[in-house]
């Protein structure tokens, strides 16, 4: 019989583990759960680790040096932010993510938002439920064809938006450094510059990753490019929009709303600024989930523990460089 292994499933987001003792079900492995809220927790849930399913805590080279044993970090999400990838190569442990299970969910509650942003359902709805009946609305409905939509992050969330979109009468203006302008034009939208894309867009979608290049990119210099009637919707990571200058350029009038899935804290505290105007929705970063995701999202990041603990690099491999703690097979 072969070694056991241990995989130590250290995020609290999932009930339970049956989907993951499935997929582990034919290999000699002990599944446990773990919940960590820090990296000292987290370094000594998985000292006898031979693979991490992890969440958001911050996972250093200080972490990576209490766990002798761990082949792989696997995170059933699309952003590794809080997972200090230089060190975990310089480790020899592999990292990996999930970056395609919930395109679609994303892409389609973006979308919600940009239409809400256009029709205020949230205040509409608000104001029936409280007893207001007025077929004239008091905000500025303006129509919707004719718009211009500026996606900053053309990859597989960003490109789905502009399908979804598409349909929608609207110009689509499209940035990215790293997708080429043939292809941008090949979805129906326009290559811009960032700086274009600010200033002649209607409506603004953030679908980048967080990076020291993205970080707090949106910021006030950014947001006081944009038209005074435009509006922002962020469903990537918080940390890419500067809190305090989007919470500043709405009371002002500098931009005319957002609407945010994702914040630079979470979960917010109750009176957390960003609360303390209608112009600004939240939500409480839902944008990835359907039934069918969480299902993906699961199956998908145990299958990657599968393939190391059969000694094979993940199919989503994020520090290609590390030279892993065990020979590698091919296939």
């Amino acid at each position: 019989m072969s070694e056991s292994r241990t995989v130590v499933v250290t995020s609290n987001i999932f009930p339970g583990l049956e989907t993951e003792r499935e997929v582990l079900a034919p290999l000699n492995v002990e599944l446990v759960k773990r919940p960590c809220r820090n990296g000292e927790e987290l370094a000594e849930a998985g000292r006898d680790a031979d693979a991490l399913l992890v969440g958001n805590v911050r996972i250093d080279a200080e972490v990576l040096s209490h766990l002798p044993r761990c082949l792989a970090i696997v995170k059933p999400s699309v952003g590794v932010d809080n997972i200090d990838l230089e060190a975990a190569t310089a480790a020899g442990v592999c990292v990996a993510n999930v970056p395609d299970y919930g395109t679609d969910e994303v892409a389609t509650h973006a979308m919600a938002l940009l239409l809400n942003a256009i029709r205020y359902i949230d205040v509409e709805a608000t104001a029936v439920r409280g007893g207001g009946w007025q077929p004239k609305p008091p905000y500025p409905i303006q129509r919707s064809a004719g718009r211009t939509l500026g996606i900053i992050g053309f990859g597989r969330i960003g490109q789905s938006v502009a399908r979804k979109a598409a349909g929608f009468d609207w110009r689509l203006l499209a940035w990215d450094p790293y997708v080429s302008d043939d292809e941008i034009r090949s979805m129906k939208a326009e290559p811009a510059d960032f700086e274009t894309v600010l200033a002649q867009s209607d409506m603004v979608t953030l679908h980048l990753p967080l990076t020291e290049e993205t970080q707090g990119m949106i910021d006030a210099s950014a947001l006081a490019k944009m038209k005074p009637t435009a509006f922002l919707v962020n469903t990537a990571r918080g940390g890419i929009v500067d809190s305090a200058a989007l919470l500043q350029a709405v009371e002002s009038g500098r931009i005319a709303g957002a609407a945010l899935d994702v914040v630079d804290e979470e979960p917010p505290a109750p009176d957390h600024p960003l609360y303390c105007t209608d112009r600004i929705l939240v939500t409480a970063h839902v944008a990835w989930y359907s039934e069918q995701a969480f299902r993906d999202v699961r199956v998908k990041a145990v299958q990657e523990v599968a393939r190391v603990l059969q000694g094979r690099l993940p199919l989503n491999l994020l520090n290609p460089d590390v030279k892993p703690r065990f020979g590698v097979r091919g296939g």
